[in-house]
């Protein structure tokens, strides 16, 4: 049974009402992880070493659909990613620790199927290591709720792009949480939302350790009738002196039945901090779209070209060349239906 834990801090995502659902639980296979012999791998029977903190949590860690461990050894270095990639037909917890002083870059993939996917994602980061990390999620479920938490030591760096690319609705939820000293993160998020999908994004970054420095830069493009929300919550605990938590959000609508939200949180317990954030909701912009036509484009490209530029700015971290064209791919054809 589903204790009474509290619920997340989600403005404006009826996150309550998607917990309603009955989580798909049918056993799947585990993650497919192709990673060097150095990175081990397991796939354990129970979801005790995922922590409860919240009611999504307890939801995410009821009968999981599977459970994949990664551990990266302390001293690891390497620049080039291994690959995860979720299961075909399900979602389930997926658990990273990495080792004090690693050096490792990751991609996290997801295209699964299913009715009502639940995935959780906890990466420990230990001290001095510097994480690389590229979500990309290109769910083709009616519904997914995910969570996904980062913990960093000392000193730590963690560098994180999600690309929000699926058809499913739901709510994705990112904590970044930097707990020890000097430790700093940046996360950048791009979504495109089409059709009819109601999505909402709530990315977390909390400075409980001194000296730390969180960024949050998001950016999202709605076609159709599609309704995106983002919050950004940044957070300084009271003793982080010296530490620094900026956020970006920003939405672009295309259709005149687009939706949007762009909600920034700072929450501030501490006097020796700088902080700050930006927010915009928004339609396309006209000025742009007349440079770009009286240059001979054609209206439509002009506005593809338009949206690609805004939503890089939320993916420039994506080093991999056939991700990004598969990206800005996904973008034309979305846009090329929105048009028809």
């Amino acid at each position: 049974m589903i204790k009474r834990l509290p619920l997340a801090n989600t403005p404006k995502i009826p996150l309550a009402r998607y917990m309603k659902a009955a989580k798909d639980s049918t056993p799947v296979a585990g993650m497919t992880v192709n990673a060097p012999s150095a990175i081990t791998v397991s796939h354990p029977t129970d979801a005790n070493a995922f922590p409860r903190r919240i009611s999504l949590d307890e939801w995410l860690t009821e009968a999981p659909q599977q459970i994949t461990e990664v551990t990266v050894p302390a001293g690891y270095a390497s620049d080039e990613p291994f690959r995860l990639t979720g299961p075909t037909d399900g979602g389930g917890l997926l658990l990273i620790h990495v080792g004090a002083r690693a050096h490792v870059a990751f991609q996290e993939r997801w295209a699964s199927t299913g009715t009502s996917l639940g995935v959780g994602v906890l990466v420990d980061i230990g001290e001095d290591a510097q994480v690389d990390w590229l979500t990309y999620d290109g769910f083709q479920a009616e519904m997914v709720l995910a969570s996904r938490t980062a913990e960093l030591a000392d000193r730590a760096t963690l560098n994180w792009t999600l690309a929000g690319f699926a058809q499913n609705s739901g709510a994705t939820l990112i904590n970044v949480n930097l707990r020890g000293t000097g430790a700093s993160a940046t996360v950048n998020v791009g979504v495109l939302a089409s059709g009819r999908q109601h999505v909402g994004y709530t990315t977390a970054m909390t400075n409980y350790g001194r000296k730390t420095r969180g960024h949050i830069n998001q950016r999202g493009v709605i076609v159709g009738k599609a309704h995106l929300i983002f919050n950004g919550i940044g957070h300084i605990i009271k003793g982080a002196r010296g530490s620094d938590n900026q956020q970006e959000n920003r939405v672009l609508m295309l259709g005149k039945d687009s939706r949007g939200d762009a909600d920034p949180i700072l929450l501030i317990d501490e006097n020796d901090v700088t902080a700050g954030h930006a927010a915009s909701v928004t339609r396309v912009d006209k000025a742009q779209m007349y440079y770009l036509m009286s240059r001979g484009l054609p209206e439509a490209l002009a506005q593809r070209l338009v949206i690609r530029g805004f939503l890089e700015a939320g993916l420039l971290e994506i080093t991999d060349k056939d991700l990004k064209a598969d990206l800005f791919k996904q973008i034309d054809e979305t846009l090329v239906n929105t048009d028809e």
